[in-house]
């Protein structure tokens, strides 16, 4: 490839924050053979069906980045529980799976080059208190606060007991809480009265 070839890619990615839709490279006169040569070149890096990011400028990724990923993949999908918990700065560490949402009626496939927990919720319920983050690689989709902490608690038995009141312990410190909000949200799904041991015990 020619280096002004080079040189329009990575422009192309600098302007959308080092990732890129492939639609967007065919639609600049960027073929389907160059995209496959970056591939082997190792110039760009393919992070879901359709989307790469730039490798060509040595930049690490953003720090959300599988969240970032994630919701490139599935514009409808909601970061969920522990990993909306570690956005909202309640754990320290970032879980080893990303803990995902979708609408029941979603099935699209989600392959992503990390491990992922998927979730399905009833139509109402997944759209409840979503909020949408812009950032300068892209949109991040996540539940507010008290939604996730709600949860990891309904989700106790994979994420743990001791996570889980660690994630209760720093809400309960959090000025941010609302956690009539949170029984609200726990009334809904039928588990007010597990929700309420943990936040009023």
């Amino acid at each position: 490839m020619l280096k002004r070839t080079y040189d329009k890619v990575n422009a192309l990615f600098e302007e959308s924050g080092g990732y890129l839709p492939a639609r967007v490279l065919l639609e600049n006169k960027i073929t389907t053979i160059q995209i496959r040569s970056m591939l082997e070149d190792g110039k760009i890096e393919r992070v879901s069906h359709g989307h790469y990011w730039n490798l060509m400028p040595g930049k690490k990724k953003p720090k959300n980045y599988k969240m970032l990923e994630a919701c490139m993949t599935n514009p409808k999908a909601v970061i969920c529980a522990l990993s909306a918990c570690y956005y909202h700065h309640l754990i320290d560490e970032e879980p080893e799976k990303l803990y995902i949402a979708t609408a029941r009626t979603d099935r699209g496939g989600m392959k992503l080059s990390f491990p992922v927990s998927r979730h399905y919720f009833s139509v109402q319920a997944f759209q409840d208190d979503v909020i949408e983050k812009k950032t300068a690689s892209g949109l991040i989709r996540v539940y507010g606060m008290d939604r996730s902490v709600c949860d990891c608690i309904r989700l106790e038995r994979e994420i743990g007991k001791e996570v889980v009141q660690t994630v209760v312990d720093r809400y309960n410190n959090s000025k941010k809480r609302k956690p009539q909000h949170l029984l609200a949200y726990a009334d809904r799904m039928r588990f007010g009265q597990i929700a309420r041991e943990y936040i009023e015990g």
